[in-house]
């Protein structure tokens, strides 16, 4: 039921026909380890690339389907074609989507964290363009960074260290794009949703060990 609703939403709550189908379609990959059927796939995809039509519990749980359809998907397939992923963050990983998945996460964090310091809250301009980066990564990622840019000299003046760190990480994650895939413009697979989901979980993860630290007088 959840996969269902992560893929068409409110369209289930009046067409039960559509239901109906979508359930018989996804329990045979459940239960008898079936093919997940790839149009399903694609549609959470793309509910979970669209923040803005969603509540943010939604939009999480989306992300997070989103997430565990493509790993599954992909651990499913003959051995040729089979890809191995991580829930948590691979950093030596260099496929193209996944990077740009982490940039996007990136960027993110630093808007987030600038807002937050100013007292604002409302979304950032990752999350607001997060479904033309999915179609036009490297024209979006453009626009992304020079709305940065007011945010990056807010930080300068009250958290440096926190602005040097994320640069670095720019310039590390943009580093292991192979040559001439940074410059595609080409839609990105759900496997940069996987790079982004890591990369905020690991930055979850480091915010909740620096408050365990100050609880404890670290």
């Amino acid at each position: 039921r959840v996969i269902a609703e992560a893929a068409y939403g409110n369209a289930l709550k009046s067409n039960d026909t559509l239901k109906k189908n979508l359930l018989e379609r996804i329990m045979p990959a459940i239960i008898d380890s079936h093919p997940f059927p790839r149009d399903i796939m694609e549609s959470v995809k793309r509910r979970a690339s669209n923040r803005n039509n969603c509540e943010p519990w939604e939009w999480e749980r989306n992300l997070g389907v989103a997430c565990a359809l493509y790993r599954g998907f992909y651990q499913r397939q003959p051995v040729q074609q089979r890809r191995e992923y991580s829930m948590s963050l691979e950093e030596d990983r260099t496929t193209r989507d996944y990077l740009y998945g982490r940039l996007l996460a990136i960027a993110e964090r630093i808007e987030s964290v600038a807002l937050s310091v100013a007292g604002e809250s409302r979304p950032t301009t990752a999350a607001r363009l997060m479904q033309r980066f999915a179609d036009r990564p490297f024209s979006t990622w453009r626009n992304i960074e020079l709305a940065l840019q007011p945010y990056m000299q807010r930080l300068q003046s009250n958290r440096a260290g926190f602005l040097s760190n994320m640069k670095k990480e720019f310039d590390t994650v943009t580093a292991l794009f192979k040559a001439g895939e940074f410059e595609q413009d080409k839609a990105l697979s759900g496997e940069f949703l996987l790079g982004y989901h890591c990369q905020r979980m690991c930055y979850r993860q480091q915010s909740q060990d620096e408050t365990i630290a100050i609880d404890k007088g670290e």
